[in-house]
């Protein structure tokens, strides 16, 4: 296993080697779900004791499945404590509450990997994109701002949907 140039061979420094990777935005997801630094915190620390458990059994080589695999284990693990905090709501309430937590969290994340995928994305078909969708310019209006054909802002555009929904479905978000 190696990370940013790095090799691990042991558990702890695989361990090491994932907490400098993803602890900190698997505590920014723990953090969002559960609303508190402490609990993320403790949401974190329950995470990582269960992949340290189970170390040995996953391919900390592929990075997208590693990445999903720790995000999994801290959703849930923020969702137990939110979870144990609710023990004097009623029973469909807290499943309510925990439904409205989960969906919250999966809409963020699914925003993060978007906005990752289009900063990701060549100039030319980021910018007129961004024009559009963000901005609120019409495509003949991004022509102008570009200085493009609106024409050939319109193939970015359509261009640009397509390598974003590529990138959520290889992500594993269904459009």
């Amino acid at each position: 296993m190696m990370f940013d140039g790095k090799k691990a061979d042991d558990k702890k420094d695989r361990l090491s080697l994932l907490y400098e990777k993803y602890g900190g935005k698997m505590f920014a997801a723990a953090k969002r779900i559960v609303g508190s630094t402490s609990d993320a915190e403790d949401a974190l620390h329950n995470a990582f004791l269960s992949v340290a458990k189970r170390i040995d059994e996953i391919d900390t080589d592929d990075d997208d499945s590693i990445r999903g695999y720790l995000f999994t284990v801290v959703k849930n693990e923020a969702i137990n404590i939110l979870r144990s905090e609710t023990d004097g709501v009623g029973l469909d309430d807290a499943a309510d509450a925990s439904e409205d937590v989960v969906l919250e969290f999966e809409r963020r994340e699914a925003y993060e990997c978007a906005v990752e995928a289009i900063r990701a994305m060549d100039e030319r078909y980021r910018a007129p994109l961004y024009l559009t969708v963000v901005m609120g310019h019409s495509a003949n209006e991004a022509a102008s701002i570009l200085k493009r054909t609106p024409g050939t802002v319109r193939m970015q555009i359509s261009r640009a949907k397509k390598i974003l929904q590529k990138k959520l479905k290889e992500a594993g978000y269904e459009l």
